[in-house]
């Protein structure tokens, strides 16, 4: 009895959540993506594959957004550019400008590795990407990708859904994942040292793209009919598709076909994940997922940098110990970052939009 309480407690707080325009299960994928990072670059990379957490990074991305994105065009037959880039400065530059400087200054006083200021403004212009990664303080390279992404596709989203279903702008989406797979291939294929592919723009959008595809044709939290297997058999598809990229260890396939099979993968998974309230419901929608999602995007930025930091403890207490206290620095950090300029900034964006909106509404009604 207290279990099916307790249960439908937490179903109702999942609809509540949802129709204020949430959708619970995507904090627990950020969550697993921002802490596959970290484990990463604290020591686990063997064990935990880093790109693949940036992956999920990305598709997550590109799924909430154009979901976003459908519902505000499916409302208003339209969207309102000014307040889909007010969102992307407010919530992107000021973290990451903070950060950078944070980390300057580490560097300046010689706590951690020097900073190369040619990656410094690499970082500002998020060019980073098309700069040699370790030689940049806090190593932007995803976020990059991400920025020039968002530059263009609102864009082509409303151009192309004003003159087509939204099945043929996913059918369009996919057909463009096929185009950057070629262009992958192609620039591995002249390339003498192919090591940086997975960094750029041109090379790795498709990540983004397959979340998109989710969100324009069998979206679950918008298309009610699954197109896709149902729940266990698409667990065990995703899973075979995931495993495999992470088996295979030939280089070429890493740096071309993999990103590909991971985004199918994905796709299946979070079509499954996101349908199934009961079992990956509870797991990754909970206080401690929401709490970590909350503070990923401070977090990717400044573990590195703290991580680095601790390094030097590790003669004194061992490297585990010193990469978990780096961790829990970076947590602090992130903590501060949202109460006292994420909260706040939120805060302002908010009430700005619904000026932005009524003034909107007072245009068309005059």
């Amino acid at each position: 009895m207290l279990k099916r309480l307790i249960g439908r407690m937490h179903s109702t707080e999942r609809t509540l959540r949802k129709s204020h325009g949430a959708i619970p299960t995507l904090d627990g994928f950020r969550a697993l993506a921002i802490l596959i990072v970290m484990g990463s670059h604290g020591g686990l990379n063997r064990i935990l594959p880093g790109q693949f957490g940036v992956t999920l990074f990305f598709f997550l991305s590109g799924y909430l957004i154009t979901t976003l994105l459908r519902r505000e065009f499916e409302a208003d037959g339209s969207v309102n550019f000014a307040a889909f880039y007010l969102r992307r400065v407010v919530r992107i530059f000021p973290p990451m400008y903070l950060t950078i400087v944070f980390v300057g200054t580490l560097s300046l006083l010689g706590l951690i590795r020097a900073i190369n200021p040619e990656g410094l403004i690499f970082d500002f212009l998020f060019l980073t990407n098309y700069f040699p990664v370790s030689s940049v303080p806090i190593g932007l390279w995803s976020l990059a990708v991400e920025e020039h992404f968002y530059l263009l596709f609102p864009l082509f989203f409303v151009l192309v859904a004003r003159r087509m279903s939204l099945a043929r702008c996913a059918l369009i989406c996919l057909m463009l994942c096929a185009l950057v797979l070629g262009v992958r291939l192609w620039e591995v294929g002249r390339l003498d040292d192919f090591t940086d592919v997975n960094f750029w723009s041109h090379t790795r959008m498709d990540s983004i793209l397959f979340g998109c595809v989710l969100a324009l044709w069998n979206n679950p939290v918008a298309d009610p009919i699954n197109r896709l297997p149902s729940r266990w058999p698409s667990y065990l598809l995703a899973g075979l598709l995931l495993v495999s990229a992470f088996v295979i260890r030939d280089e070429e396939f890493r740096q071309t076909y993999r990103y590909t099979v991971q985004g199918f993968g994905l796709l299946i998974l979070f079509n499954a994940a996101i349908r199934d309230a009961r079992l990956a419901g509870p797991i990754l929608d909970n206080r401690v997922t929401r709490f970590v999602a909350l503070h990923s995007y401070t977090l990717y930025l400044v573990h590195v940098a703290l991580i680095d930091l601790c390094a030097p403890l590790a003669n004194v207490i061992g490297y585990p110990l010193a990469t978990l206290f780096g961790i829990l620095l970076s947590f602090f950090f992130a903590m501060t970052v949202h109460r006292f300029v994420e909260q706040p900034l939120g805060e302002w964006r908010r009430k700005t939009e619904r000026k932005m909106r009524d003034d909107r509404a007072a245009v068309q009604t005059a």
